[in-house]
């Protein structure tokens, strides 16, 4: 019992850093230009917006996925998951990424980062 407890205080600061490092590596390799897979997704980019096609590329490490979805003008987004949980949007000139809002249903992840809105298959996040 007694070796329990020291068990249990590395496991607790040493996950969130494995979480974490899988996140980043997988940022990585997206702005590497180094994806998995390519398909569509629905997004929005204002406020009042319909849904519309966006393309997406996803890059997956070790349970984590870096999304770029890229928007008809342009306009490109990287959004980070990990285990299966929406982590964050990166900070972009529209906005910071962490003013975030996110389920799951139906097999598809409904996002919303900043203004934007995105409706991503779990399958394009966990893989086939």
């Amino acid at each position: 019992m007694r070796n329990a407890l020291p068990l249990v205080l590395i496991l607790t600061v040493a996950l969130p850093g494995m979480v974490f490092g899988d996140a980043a590596a997988v940022k990585d390799r997206a702005r590497s230009g180094s994806f998995d897979s390519t398909g569509e997704v629905r997004c929005a980019q204002e406020i009042g917006q319909s849904l519309g096609a966006c393309s997406a590329a996803v890059a997956r490490t070790d349970g984590s996925a870096a999304i770029v979805v890229t928007f008809a003008n342009g306009f490109a987004r990287t959004l980070l998951f990990s285990d299966g949980e929406f982590l964050r949007g990166n900070a972009t000139m529209s906005g910071a990424g962490t003013d975030t809002d996110w389920q799951l249903s139906h097999g598809i992840y409904h996002v919303r980062v900043d203004d934007q809105r995105y409706e991503i298959p779990d399958a394009l996040v966990i893989g086939d």
